[in-house]
């Protein structure tokens, strides 16, 4: 019986612990969705566009770093925080890793 007791406390324990985990990652990747969405949207349609995506990803927007040709954006999901920078690319020049 005891044992029986011990097991369930770790499975509850396990998978609260996991649970916690599991969470965290998701705002994590909803975090750098919205931050990379809003960095493109950035270069392509202007810094005024960003706030509009950020919040469409229902994420908070921390801070815009821009320029005419690049822009990087802070964006937080649940607490959590990530960034992303995009870069502009003219005369049709896009560098890849094909040599």
């Amino acid at each position: 019986m005891l044992f029986v007791l011990v097991a369930i406390t770790a499975t509850f324990l396990t998978v609260g612990g996991l649970s916690k985990s599991l969470s965290a990652i998701i705002n994590s990747q909803r975090a750098q969705v919205a931050a990379d969405a809003a960095a493109l949207s950035c270069v392509i349609y202007g810094r005024d566009s960003v706030p509009e995506i950020v919040i469409k990803n229902k994420a908070k927007l921390i801070s815009v770093v821009s320029t005419p040709s690049q822009c990087q954006v802070v964006a937080q999901f649940g607490g959590i925080s990530r960034d992303a920078f995009a870069l502009t690319s003219g005369d049709g020049h896009l560098p890849t890793l094909q040599r």
